[in-house]
């Protein structure tokens, strides 16, 4: 009876000793990735806590989804953010073009979620107005934001008449009332905009699309635990970019895929 109560006692104390492991193993906290970034319409917004949402979030949701990681979002200025990566602060950062500088403290992740830079032009949709190629523009009324360059012929092209307003949602009110014949945005801010101010019944983009390729990539911090995985993260995203699920994501936000329209 002795000897049966001394093992009973010895296989308890094993058992309590265990469990703090096996604890620890299930809260795991480098099964975590975490990007920081700053709000930049329509790729990131940051929420009133201080977190990120918007479309690259969402890339990065469903590719923490197949990593099995849990994603972590902190806002911060584009230069800080910049050297969180540096520092391995941060795991992961979206929205970047591939420079020397960042690549001496960033791996960046083939391939490039997105590859061109398209500048659209949205005209009334009862209007006879059609933009076709750049010389159709010549006899155009087109709004403008004050301030921005969009490419450098339209930008130097004074034959244009252009219409310049300090806000994007002005210019479209007034092509909704045709005070002005067509409005130049980057295709994604317009898209965007169309979608969430409800004008698609009202506005659409012309076919003319001034497009520059310019890969836009995601990148590892090469301080980050994660750095040894960098295979399996290009290949999944490559999966997501052959399935479709990052065209997918972009639908859900109104932009519709440029490439086949280009010129």
């Amino acid at each position: 009876m002795r000897i049966f109560i001394a093992i009973l006692l010895f296989l308890t104390a094993s058992a309590s000793a265990e469990s703090p492991l096996l604890t620890s193993a299930t809260s795991d906290s480098s099964a975590q990735i975490l990007t920081a970034n700053s709000h930049w319409l329509p790729w990131r917004k940051v929420d009133s806590d201080g977190h990120l949402n918007g479309i690259e979030v969402d890339i990065l949701k469903r590719l923490s989804q197949r990593l099995h990681l849990k994603l972590k979002t902190k806002s911060c200025g584009w230069k800080r953010c910049l050297k969180h990566m540096e520092v391995g602060e941060s795991d992961i950062m979206t929205g970047l073009f591939k420079t020397p500088e960042r690549e001496k403290y960033m791996k960046f992740i083939k391939p490039a979620y997105r590859v061109t830079q398209g500048t659209c032009f949205y005209v009334n949709k009862n209007s006879l107005t059609e933009i076709n190629d750049y010389k159709d523009l010549s006899e155009l009324t087109i709004g403008v934001v004050k301030g921005v360059s969009y490419f450098k012929r339209f930008d130097k092209d004074d034959k244009i008449k252009k219409y310049p307003l300090t806000t994007g949602t002005n210019l479209f009110r007034l092509l909704e009332v045709n005070r002005i014949d067509a409005v130049i945005f980057a295709c994604a801010a317009g898209d965007v905009r169309l979608k969430d101010e409800h004008l698609n019944s009202k506005v659409r983009r012309a076919n003319y699309i001034y497009r520059v390729d310019h890969p836009v990539y995601i990148a590892l911090s090469k301080k980050s635990s994660l750095l040894s995985r960098e295979a399996e993260i290009s290949q999944n995203l490559q999966s997501m970019l052959d399935l479709g699920e990052i065209e997918k994501i972009l639908s859900s936000y109104g932009i519709v895929d440029i490439r086949e329209k280009s010129h």
